[in-house]
């Protein structure tokens, strides 16, 4: 979890975590994940609990998580308790040093334009964002051609979040027929676990447990958003990517409460 990897970085030493969470699949494997990380940051766990996953209130959890008091709070949820927690977030005046982790949705045009400022601060993972450093060859080509599509089809009309790995994908198996003249899964497979490949998402190698050979879940801060304009997001700034270092493109804004003014 990069977030703890982040927090293990501040100084003065930050000291205490609260952990929360869907009582679903996701967030359990999340959670579970956060919790071996906390300890490996040294960190104390101050609140760990879930909630149910019909939950629409979620003032009275963060209402709990403040008079924690902890120094981070890492959140696994599903896209409308992330929406929910960052709006009881602000009705109840969290301030953690950090707040984010794995909030699913987030990264959606839709909710990013429904919180706006409210986003300020957040750090949070993704997989790609309009930053400099990850502007690989063929990205902009091939997300204006999927914009030009996205509001006929009633998707993201961004397409930041998902769609661009949903394209590497295929250009791997793409090359790897290619290159093996053939479709057999044997042979492709085999090619796949041995090459690289140049996709739109940078360069894709495998280890092997099947993994990329290095791993390339990004952690971004939410900056300088104001309003809710949706035409903000589709540039460089509003969410910098803070990990892997490969592919840093801006600093974090530290505390949370200077980062969410």
């Amino acid at each position: 979890m990069s977030t703890f990897e982040l927090a293990a970085a501040q100084n003065p030493k930050l000291r205490t975590a609260a952990l929360v969470g869907a009582d679903a699949e996701y967030p359990h494997s999340a959670l579970a994940g956060a919790r071996e990380n906390v300890k490996q940051a040294g960190l104390e766990v101050v609140y760990d609990r879930t909630y149910p996953p019909a939950t629409t209130d979620f003032t009275p959890i963060v209402r709990a998580i403040k008079a924690a008091n902890p120094d981070v709070v890492f959140v696994a949820s599903y896209p409308p308790d992330s929406v929910g927690m960052v709006l009881a977030a602000h009705e109840v005046g969290l301030q953690p040093k950090l707040f984010g982790g794995g909030m699913v949705g987030l990264q959606f045009a839709t909710f990013q334009t429904k919180l706006g400022p409210k986003l300020n601060g957040l750090v949070n993972y993704d997989f790609w964002v309009p930053e400099p450093t990850l502007n690989f060859p063929g990205i902009n080509e091939f997300l204006k051609k999927y914009q030009a599509q996205a509001e006929k089809q009633g998707v993201d009309p961004l397409g930041h979040y998902l769609p661009p790995w949903a394209y590497a994908m295929m250009q791997v198996l793409g090359q790897a027929i290619e290159a093996t003249k053939s479709t057999d899964q044997k042979a492709v497979g085999e090619y796949i676990r041995a090459q690289a490949f140049e996709t739109i998402v940078g360069k894709v190698k495998f280890g092997s447990n099947g993994e990329w050979d290095k791993p390339r879940v990004l952690l971004v801060q939410y900056q300088n958003i104001q309003g809710t304009d949706l035409h903000q997001f589709a540039g460089p700034g509003k969410r910098v990517v803070l990990l892997p270092a490969a592919w840093k493109s801006g600093s974090l804004v530290y505390p949370y409460a200077d980062a969410v003014k």
